[in-house]
This record gives C-alpha cells, structure tokens and sequence, in this order.
C-alpha cells in the first residue's frame, strides 16, 4: 500500500509558479513559502473595480493598471505580492505583456477586508515601501468611506486620511487624481 505524499512546505520559484499554473489558484510567496489568496466580497470588487476604471481611462498610454490576477516582485525569485491594483509607468513592465509580475510599480492600492487589514497595514506595506519606484500606497476600508494615501517625498513617506465623498485624492506625479465618491460608486454602506 502507497503512502501518501507529505504536504510540501517549501517552494523553489519555479515551484511556485507551476503551482499557480497547475491549480489555478493565486498565492502569495516569500521566501519558499505560498500564501493561498482568498476570494472577495462583491463590495471588495467593485471598490476594487471602480479604482481600476478611474485610472484605466485617466492614464497616458506609456502607462498600465493591473487588477488583482498581477503580481507584484517586491524581491526577485523571494518575495511576490497579489495587490488588488497596480499602476506602472516603468518601460519594462509595459513592453512584455506576456509577463506575470510588475517589478517597478508607481502606485500600489489595497482594499481591506477584515481577513488581510493587519497584513495589507503591516508587513505588506512594510514591503511595498522600500520599493525604490513606488510613489504612493492606497488603502481603502471596503466597510466605511475612509481611505489612507502614503506618498513618497524624496526618502520619506507623507500619510493623508479621506473620509469625505466630496474630497478629491490628487496624485500629482503621476498627473492622476480621483474623487473618493468615484471609489465608493454603487457602494451601499449599512
């Protein structure tokens, strides 16, 4: 009689990407370790979606946004990260798109959910902020109107709270702004 295979806790790279291949599934991946990312909530979605559309139409075409199924390469073969939005205007992440990863992001956005907020304002942001191209880290709460900015200014990092559907979030190096009722569009809150 054949034993079963042990559950394997360590992946090389090429592991990993043929893991996510052959399941089908998303999962983050630091240092040998895979992450399986959970689904969403309609409401995370469409936050999600709304913030994808704002910057799709506004952005010039030198520039690309990316939904959840892009990864991000916070530290080459180590460390890959699922944010739910990703915006880059660096020539080499938009000249293959055949690509599964961007390596040089401008802006980061991560909508919260109850299951991933300690990780998305901890160690995720931790790693998102010492990539030397990233300009700013959005995080929007998916259960109220509050969205937090980070912006870099020079080695340093801003931080601005929104919470009015009226105000307007500019994001002037990448010539971008959006109104915070622009996110929550078609967003009911209880």
């Amino acid at each position: 009689m054949g034993q079963a295979e042990p559950l394997k806790t360590h992946y090389t790279y090429e592991e990993y990407l043929e893991l996510e291949q052959t399941e089908g599934i998303r999962y983050e991946y630091y240092q040998g370790e895979v992450f399986a990312m959970a689904g969403s909530t309609k409401r995370h979605n469409q936050i999600a979606g709304n913030i994808y559309f704002g910057f799709t139409t506004a952005l010039p075409d030198n520039c690309r946004v990316y939904s959840g199924d892009v990864k991000v390469e916070i530290d080459q073969h180590k460390h890959y990260v699922y944010p739910d939005v990703v915006v880059t205007c660096n020539a080499d992440d938009v000249a293959n798109d055949q690509e599964v990863s961007v390596k040089h992001p401008s802006l980061v956005v991560e909508v919260l959910s109850k299951s991933t907020q300690g990780y998305d304002k901890n160690e995720k942001q931790k790693a998102y902020m010492r990539l030397p191209s990233l300009e700013y880290y959005i995080l929007v709460e998916q259960n109220t109107c509050e969205i937090e900015l980070y912006s870099r200014q020079k080695d340093l990092w801003s931080y601005a709270f929104y919470n009015d559907p009226n105000q307007i979030i500019a994001l002037p190096k990448l010539n971008l702004s959006l109104k915070v009722s622009d996110i929550y569009k078609r967003v009911k809150f209880d």
